[in-house]
């Protein structure tokens, strides 16, 4: 797989090997796309979460029991 970057990515991974923190170019782009897709992940079962939240209150009925500021 060939990846072609903007200048400003280039150059920040440029940067990234020349700290030594990576000892590849490929090590480094494996490690973004992984972290990507974990925080891809991640997001997708809190908002999964946040969905079965929002079913249960609905169904407990709460939503009409809330009441906003300034409402009497």
């Amino acid at each position: 797989m060939e990846v072609t970057l903007p200048a400003d990515l280039r150059k920040q991974v440029e940067q990234e090997l020349a700290s030594g923190r990576y000892h590849s170019r490929d090590e480094l782009i494996e490690q973004a796309v992984r972290h990507f897709l974990d925080e891809r992940q991640r997001g997708q079962r809190r908002l999964d979460a946040l969905r079965r939240i929002g079913q249960a209150v609905d169904q407990a009925g709460l939503y009409e029991r809330v009441r906003l500021p300034g409402q009497q």
